[in-house]
């Protein structure tokens, strides 16, 4: 399949993970996360995102939330704030609730961000002296949200707040933190623990790994992490091959080089859609663009081998996203064929 910008999960690994997956391979490691490269990988986490940070590797986004919220919500009757277009809400197939027997409460945005105001409206709803709701313990955002769009460090930072000053915790599925921290041009920990994130879903899969997801606890109830890791079935026995990939993507900051690729090639796509008279539906900070297109064009394309998805198809939008192996002739490309199809 060519290059499309159907999603930055069709991307390939970088060549430098590769080569550490191939120097993993050689010989024996004590299993369970016990071997040499796990502990390297977890030395590089401390040095990016602090010394007092713990971090637990998984191999899915999926499940990297689930444990986050495994290890947040204190009580039975414990409960989780989202974005209605949020991952965890929209796209696990109710694995909070499956799994945990969590409740998520989920508020309708326009951009896919909370903010304080709607934070504070639905909790309004949920008084602690009311035994018929859960109770909010959790307030779980996107970085970048599910519409491409970006929290400011002072949104982060008042959400962080605010779920503090009730005793509640912030977790951040930081599935495009990369992509959010170049354009806003912060380190790792600038874009999550130093806001006052207390638990980090952190996404390597759609920047460069394999299939490498890792979840960093700034602020949690102490717990036994490799336990719950097991419970939540994601204690993988060939640790090193999951841990090993976040080596060169932190030591070498290949997340800021795939990012930046990445964000810069959304921009130079939107501004050619912008000059094709294609109207975009959200600001285009990351990698993702919303357009509205047609249905000529949308098949048009498709017939012309470019992939990618439909998302609100009451008013005819699209996703388009750039990943960090896209390149500038993939972006003429498709610019291309829209100009000739747009005849």
């Amino acid at each position: 399949m060519n290059r499309t910008f159907a999603s930055d999960n069709y991307s390939s690994v970088h060549p430098e993970v590769m080569r550490k997956l191939q120097e993993v391979n050689v010989g024996h490691e004590i299993s369970y996360g016990d071997d040499q490269y796990t502990a390297q990988a977890t030395e590089v986490f401390l040095k990016v995102f602090g010394e007092n940070i713990e971090v637990v590797f998984l191999a899915g986004g999926t499940a990297a939330n689930i444990y986050s919220l495994k290890l947040l919500l204190e009580k039975p009757y414990d409960a989780a704030i989202v974005a209605a277009t949020s991952h965890m809400f929209n796209d696990e197939t109710g694995a909070a609730q499956s799994v945990l027997g969590a409740q998520l409460f989920p508020i309708q945005t326009p951009d896919g961000k909370l903010t304080v105001e709607l934070l504070n409206k639905e909790t309004e709803r949920r008084a602690p002296d009311n035994p018929h709701s859960a109770l909010p313990k959790v307030v779980s955002i996107t970085q970048l949200a599910e519409y491409g769009t970006l929290y400011t460090p002072d949104e982060v930072r008042s959400i962080a707040d605010w779920c503090h000053e009730r005793g509640m915790y912030l977790h951040m599925d930081g599935n495009r933190l990369a992509n959010a921290a170049v354009a806003l041009d912060l380190g790792l920990r600038e874009a999550s623990g130093d806001l006052g994130v207390d638990v980090l879903s952190f996404g390597g899969a759609k920047n460069g790994l394999m299939n490498a997801e890792a979840v960093v606890v700034f602020n949690a109830p102490k717990s036994d992490l490799i336990r719950m890791q097991k419970q939540v079935m994601h204690l993988t026995s060939k640790m090193r091959y999951v841990s090993a990939q976040f080596i060169p993507y932190l030591e070498h900051e290949l997340w800021r080089t795939n990012a930046r690729n990445a964000n810069e090639l959304a921009k130079r796509l939107a501004e050619g859609l912008d000059a094709a008279a294609l109207e975009s539906t959200q600001k285009v900070e990351g990698n993702q663009i919303f357009v509205v297109m047609s249905e000529d064009l949308k098949e048009g394309l498709h017939q012309a081998g470019h992939h990618f998805y439909d998302w609100d198809t009451s008013k005819n939008e699209v996703r388009l996203v750039t990943a960090w192996d896209n390149t500038e002739e993939d972006v003429e490309r498709f610019l291309t064929d829209i100009n000739r199809l747009a005849r």
